[in-house]
């Protein structure tokens, strides 16, 4: 794949990481965002162009970017298909893939090759080596599944392909939004304490800790639509809290034996992975790189 390539909403975080991505491929880049100052003032900043409009954006582009938030992703990718050269390549980076696969799908129709990715890192990434992207096949074109698979292996990501939106949302509801509400009821309990738990903590507190920070550190709109628009994770939700009242009814009943059984159980299943073996290593180590990078 070679030519120019438009970023819709290359003003957001994700928007200007890409933009820096495609610039170091060798990638004539343009951005679109929703305030035209702001937008020019960071083209300006990466080294890209800037357009005045979306559908000034994708006019000659060979690959479209949609970076926007989840609700508005649909919106935009009907939108700027109508703008794209037929034949040319549009593809998301949406966390809740549902009502997204059926616009690129629509998009399709106006003869545009379509792609659904989903980078499962931040914009705090500074390469995507060894950093996992998910790919969703919109259609049975390998050819734009091989062009866009390249684009990513090339700089060293690990490349998961997904069948469909319903599996990608499934799976995002354990993998994205269970971490995150976990952390974020985390630090709810954490900051609404009497002291300064940092102060009082070991090793296991300062990694949860420092990984809750990050949560918060974050975009609470993206967080709260992953949460909010993953019709599969208020599935969880219930088991979730199933789980919990289990556990709490075990605690509050001093029922050892219940205790040692469900964590032996849960450590049973844990164990088929692969990386259960190497975990507690790796826990110290990444504890030691962070207290390495703190001094």
């Amino acid at each position: 794949m070679a030519g120019r390539i438009a970023i819709i909403g290359g003003t957001g975080k994700m928007g200007q990481w890409f933009a820096k991505f495609f610039v170091k491929k060798g990638f004539k880049v343009v951005i679109s965002g929703r305030f035209p100052q702001r937008t020019a003032k960071i083209a300006k900043s990466l080294g890209v162009e800037a357009a005045h409009s979306n559908k000034e954006a994708v006019k000659n582009a060979n690959l479209v970017v949609v970076s926007t938030p989840i609700q508005t992703s649909p919106k935009i990718i009907t939108e700027v298909a109508h703008h794209m050269r037929k034949g040319s390549v549009l593809f998301d980076i949406a966390s809740v893939k549902k009502d997204v696969i059926k616009a690129l799908k629509d998009a399709q129709k106006q003869g545009i090759r379509t792609i659904s990715v989903h980078p499962l890192f931040g914009p705090g990434a500074k390469n995507i080596n060894n950093r996992r992207v998910i790919l969703i096949p919109v259609s049975d074109d390998v050819k734009v599944l091989k062009e866009i698979s390249e684009l990513f292996e090339e700089e060293g990501a690990a490349i998961t392909i997904v069948k469909d939106a319903e599996t990608h949302d499934r799976v995002m509801a354990y993998t994205l939004a269970l971490p995150h509400f976990i952390n974020i009821l985390f630090g709810c309990l954490v900051s609404s304490s009497n002291f300064e738990v940092a102060k009082y903590g070991g090793t296991t507190l300062a990694l949860q800790l420092m990984i809750t920070q990050s949560v918060f550190s974050e975009d609470p709109s993206l967080y709260s639509t992953i949460q909010m628009e993953n019709t599969h994770f208020s599935i969880l939700l219930k088991d979730f809290l199933r789980q919990a009242h289990k556990l709490i009814k075990i605690i509050e009943n001093e029922d050892t034996e219940e205790f040692m059984k469900v964590f032996q159980e849960t450590k049973n299943a844990l164990s088929k992975d692969p990386m259960f073996k190497d975990a507690y290593d790796k826990f110290y180590k990444a504890l030691e790189s962070v207290d390495t990078f703190e001094k």
